[in-house]
């Protein structure tokens, strides 16, 4: 992860998560979930929420392509003594399709392994098969609702819940 401070890599992140976030309310409006999340909206969880997803209880990662513009990201944050919860999955298109994705989530699992921890849990909305497909690959399994997860209980219909012993 680079130096936060840095208005600019602030200003680029803030750029990739409106384009995730976008994608999010895309693809709950395709599994029918009817809801009142803009990009915006989930936007303002993040920032607020930054401290989480930073040492010693979490990680930010962040993925530059050659030229040095932010392509990927994905953060992890401990949800409980053994476990952690990582969200925020996302390869810009354009770079998709070289194992970015794959690299971020190989990025957790090293992370978490540094933090003690026995397991990774995610949630992974129903049409967003992507993602989905590098944790089955990766070795997830599929579970039910985990307690710690930070989505509404009202959302659990919509997405596939999956958990990684380390």
């Amino acid at each position: 992860m680079s130096d936060l401070s840095d208005h600019n890599l602030r200003a680029a992140l803030d750029d990739l998560l409106l384009e995730y976030y976008g994608v999010i309310v895309r693809k709950l409006g395709e599994v029918g979930m009817v809801h009142g999340y803009t990009h915006q909206i989930l936007m303002g969880s993040f920032w607020p929420e930054l401290h989480k997803v930073l040492p010693p209880n979490g990680q930010l990662i962040l993925a530059q392509d050659a030229a040095g513009r932010l392509v990927g990201c994905g953060t992890l944050h401990r949800v409980r003594p053994d476990a952690a919860e990582v969200k925020r999955l996302y390869v810009r298109p354009e770079a998709a399709g070289h194992g970015m994705g794959s690299a971020i989530v190989r990025e957790w699992i090293n992370g978490a392994r540094s933090m003690g921890l026995e397991t990774l849990l995610v949630n992974v909305i129903k049409s967003n098969r992507d993602p989905m497909g590098i944790f089955e690959r990766l070795g997830f399994q599929a579970i039910d609702r985990y307690p710690e997860c930070a989505d509404p209980i009202e959302a659990d219909p919509y997405f596939i819940y999956m958990k990684y012993h380390l």
